[in-house]
This record gives C-alpha cells, sequence and structure tokens, in this order.
C-alpha cells in the first residue's frame, strides 16, 4: 500500500548554541516532546524539552521550548525513545546515552549514562573477551519492552535497498578496579536477532540514492525512515515510512512526504513518533531565500509536522 499523506506545520525550532541539524524525537505520556540538535561536527548538542507540544507557544512560528540542555557528549544525536522514565540517545557513535526524563523536563541538568556497544573478540588463549566495537555505529533504536531494543547497525560502505535490523537486550558486565567492582552496561554487537527488511518492489526499483534515519516501534509493527535524494540538486528531498509487523520480512504499506514549498532547499524527515492516530515528525529542512539580490539558504528552518488520523498508526 502506498500512500501519500497530508501534513500539517506544528512550529520551526530556532537553532541554539550552533546546533543547526534537528534529530530524534520522542514524546512522553504527558505529551512532552524531547528532541535534539546537533552541530555540524557533531561535537555539540541542544536538547529541547517542549511540554504540551501540541499547544505549545509559538512566536512567529517559532516554539518557546519549556527547557533546553546542552551536551557535548550525544554525537549526531539522530534517534530517541523512551522506556521507563529514561530517554535513550542513538549517537550514530558506538555507544547510546540514558537520560532520566523527569530530571530533564524538572530543569535538572543530567550528564547521563553511556552504554557502549562491545563485541567478543577471541583472545590468543581461545578465551573471549569483551572489547568496544569501535567500528560500527549505532545509528537509530527503538525500544521494544524495557531493556531490549530494535537497533540499527551502521558500517563503512554499507549500502542496499533491504534494511538489517537487530533485536538486543542492554546486558551488564563487572569490571575490576583499584576502587572495587564496578558495575557497567553494554550491548553486544554478534549476528544474534538479525533481521531484514525487505523494500517493496515498487520503491526498490525508484527510489535511487537513499539513507536510513530512525526507527520506531509501537504494538508490535517497526516502523522506519529512509531519505531519497533529489538528482538534480543531490538533496534530501522526499522522506518515506515503511511499515512491518516486528520479525517479518514484507512491508504493509509506506507515505512519502515532500515539502510544497518550491523554494525548499531541503527535506529530510530525521525521526517520528506516533501518539494515538496522529503521526508527529522531526524534519531537517532548509529554504532558498533572497539576500541583498543574491540567493542563500535559510538554516534556520527545521521543524516539527504532524499527520493526523495517519493511514499506517
Amino acid at each position: 500500500m502506498k500512500i501519500k499523506s497530508k501534513k500539517e506545520l506544528l512550529y520551526r525550532i530556532k537553532d541554539e548554541n550552533g546546533c543547526s541539524n534537528i534529530g530524534g524525537i520522542a514524546i512522553d505520556r504527558n505529551e512532552t516532546l524531547y528532541c535534539v540538535k546537533s552541530s555540524t561536527d557533531n561535537k555539540k548538542q541542544c536538547l529541547y524539552v517542549i511540554k504540551n507540544y501540541k499547544s505549545a507557544k509559538k512566536e512567529k512560528g517559532f516554539v518557546t521550548p519549556s527547557r533546553t540542555h546542552n551536551y557535548e557528549r550525544l554525537g549526531h544525536a539522530n534517534s530517541l525513545t523512551l522506556s521507563g522514565g529514561y530517554l535513550y540517545v542513538g549517537t550514530d557513535k558506538n555507544y547510546i546515552v540514558k537520560l532520566s526524563a523527569s530530571k530533564l523536563s524538572t530543569g535538572k541538568y543530567d550528564a547521563g549514562e553511556k552504554i557502549v556497544l562491545k563485541k567478543n573478540v577471541k583472545q590468543a588463549n581461545g578465551t573471549n573477551k569483551l572489547t568496544d566495537a569501535t567500528d560500527i555505529s549505532i545509528s537509530s533504536i527503538a525500544n521494544i519492552n524495557g531493556s531490549e531494543f530494535v537497533l540499527h547497525f551502521s558500517k563503512p560502505a554499507e549500502d542496499g535497498t533491504n534494511r538489517i535490523y537487530f533485536n538486543k537486550d542492554v546486558k551488564s558486565y563487572t569490571e575490576k578496579t583499584p576502587k572495587g567492582e564496578q558495575k557497567h552496561k553494554y550491548i553486544e554487537y554478534s549476528s544474534a536477532g538479525k533481521f531484514e527488511y525487505k523494500y517493496p518492489d515498487d520503491l526498490k526499483s525508484s527510489i535511487g540514492e537513499h539513507a536510513p534515519q530512525d526507527v520506531y516501534y509501537k504494538n508490535g509493527y517497526l516502523y522506519f525512515i529512509l531519505a531519497g535524494k533529489d538528482e538534480e540538486s543531490d538533496e534530501f528531498k522526499t522522506s518515506y515510512i515503511l511499515k512491518y509487523k516486528l520479525g517479518k520480512s514484507k512491508c504493509l504499506g509506506y507515505d512519502s512526504f515532500t515539502s510544497p514549498n518550491k523554494n525548499t532547499n531541503k527535506f529530510e524527515i530525521e525521526s517520528m513518533h506516533i501518539v494515538g492516530k496522529n503521526l508527529v515528525f522531526s524534519v531537517n529542512e532548509s529554504k532558498k531565500t533572497m539576500v541583498n539580490v543574491e540567493e542563500k539558504t535559510a538554516n534556520n528552518w527545521d521543524a516539527i509536522y504532524i499527520t493526523r488520523d495517519w493511514v499506517l498508526a
């Protein structure tokens, strides 16, 4: 099932602290929306807390966040998911960061707990040793139940028109240090839990160059986002959201989104959340504008959109 739904702009989110690239979003039961923007070099991040996200205060189309928190350890911050009162941030590095949502929403800073990606490496004596997986990054993450997650791992030169995800649990190990035993959490990189989700034939033949974005899980269904690149401008201008039954390779349907504004330079869906029957999603968006008779690109244009009564919800 191929559809093209209507969308409605909720608001735009101003750049802060040099952070201009919107990434992951998540919405809790109290209708508080969390989202992160990162700097172009991924060294700085700004985490926004927007309470009552549907009716949040706006000024000239830009939302007034309830809280903002500055970070330097959240990487690209391209994926967010909530579980048990905690916000998990996918960093596009070899770790995720676990943050207290209640602290963030009340204005308290939380440095967070780093959960590192590790793999078992066979040693010379024949035993296995847990070692940091430095050649792999976690590009998207969605919570299924408690400590169980669906993850997408990125490796150099990955391509293809099917998408491979992994079901993984957060595990613990104990490290002996001069200060005594310390417990750490990690996610193990291995072939266990690997599953391939296939693109529908019509999309596979037409999508061309594209990039995977975030993944989202709800009520037994998995959604993932693809950004398609426009050949003429070499910019991401069309985004797709595909729906699957968890653990089933056949696509149940997909939706596509573009900007109706002819001056839009980029329209790239980064992340999503479903509230009831409504789809809420973040867009890395820019537009062409004239400044002193010269065409410029306005980058301070990232936005939150909503599709009400979404067919795929």
